[in-house]
């Protein structure tokens, strides 16, 4: 199962330093710097939605520099 999840970064947080401490988080597969409303997307990677839960509230939203996201779960992959 795969999820998006959107990250706004705080105002004086570094993007590439909160992108590179997401992305050695296990089960997140791709980070990507975005224009926009959101500043980063988050591809996550998770078993059920504990897991996700888990991921979201305990590791992202407390990782220094992170501030509101937005999950998305994946529902099917076209291409």
């Amino acid at each position: 199962m795969e999820a998006l999840i959107f990250v706004q970064i705080l105002e004086g947080s570094s993007p590439l330093e909160v992108s590179r401490d997401i992305s050695k988080i296990e089960g997140v597969t791709e980070v990507l710097m975005i224009s926009g409303e959101w500043d980063l997307l988050v591809r996550l990677k998770y078993n059920n939605m504990e897991d996700l839960s888990s991921f979201v509230v305990s590791n992202l939203r407390s990782a220094k520099g992170v501030g509101r996201t937005e999950t998305t779960i994946i529902l099917d992959k076209v291409k």
